[in-house]
């Protein structure tokens, strides 16, 4: 895996369990996190399949998850301090498309 992508991975994946949160208690939650941990780092690497996108993604950035929220309707609620959604800013929405579709 490109280290580069690991911010992204880590926050689309949190962004997919956020979006989608799993029911049925702390088992079915650790199972969500794992399975979208999982999917999101398939997508990636499709994405970002040389070193070179994956060092480019680093520098451009991926776009960040302010349409998505508006898609899921959760973009009103997104509140509270800046840097507690900073994580956000990594979100790659063709990633975490691509995820939800595994």
């Amino acid at each position: 895996m490109h280290a580069e992508l690991s911010p992204v991975i880590a926050a689309t994946a949190q962004w997919l369990t956020c979006a989608y949160p799993a029911s049925g208690g702390a088992l079915a939650a650790a199972l969500c996190e794992v399975q979208a941990r999982q999917a999101v780092t398939v997508a990636a690497w499709l994405r970002y399949p040389t070193p070179m996108d994956a060092a480019l993604v680093g520098v451009a950035g991926p776009g960040g998850s302010a349409r998505l929220d508006w898609i899921a309707g959760a973009d009103d609620t997104v509140a509270g301090e800046p840097e507690d959604h900073a994580w956000r800013t990594w979100v790659d929405e063709v990633v975490a498309s691509w995820a939800a579709g595994c």
